[in-house]
């Protein structure tokens, strides 16, 4: 899917995990960023939730847990991102 997605400077610190990692937890998510931002896991998980709305990311449950992983490529992402400026 490669629809233009707006993502904010805060959704883009997210995606960036996402698309290192393809698939990933929000618990994981959370471990990575706490090392890097101040933000709680409620802001964490409000981003995430955000970028679910946005179609940016997918989500599969696997048990009690969903795994994220990109629904747009990064190199798509980055190109849309410059035509703002």
């Amino acid at each position: 899917m490669n629809k233009e997605v707006n993502i904010s400077e805060a959704e883009w610190e997210v995606m960036k995990i996402i698309w290192e990692k393809k698939e990933v937890t929000s618990k994981e998510i959370i471990e990575n960023l706490s090392d890097k931002k101040e933000w709680k896991a409620a802001t964490i998980k409000s981003l995430i939730s955000r970028l679910l709305n946005k179609e940016a990311i997918t989500f599969e449950k696997v048990g009690k847990e969903y795994i994220y992983s990109a629904s747009i490529k990064e190199d798509f992402a980055v190109r849309e991102e410059s035509k703002s400026f």
